[in-house]
């Protein structure tokens, strides 16, 4: 099966997120988390801790990853690292629509 992406601006918390939803269960609203829910992870329900509006942190089991950060490496010219590291650079600009 072919895989995608999706980049978005990471939320800082599951309030933000665009898959995270809040119903009303047997006595509060509670929190759950659209996206686990659709990869059939086991957590899928979310804590006040990160919920809340003014939370700073999602949970440990937040499916959401991080791009990881271009190489800034300073290597000589001509050497494997140095295109490895223009390459890598390049997939990232790729994803995140930042080609020139």
């Amino acid at each position: 099966m072919s895989k995608s992406v999706l980049v978005f601006d990471t939320p800082k918390n599951c309030y933000d997120c665009p898959f995270g939803t809040e119903y009303c269960g047997n006595l509060e609203y509670e929190g759950r988390c659209e996206l686990a829910d659709c990869l059939d992870y086991d957590a899928i329900l979310m804590t006040e801790e990160h919920y809340d509006c003014e939370s700073k942190s999602r949970p440990d089991w937040c499916p959401l990853m991080d791009l990881p950060e271009k190489d800034n490496g300073d290597y000589p010219a001509n050497t494997f690292d140095a295109g490895f590291a223009e390459w890598w650079n390049q997939c990232i600009d790729e994803i995140t629509g930042e080609v020139k």
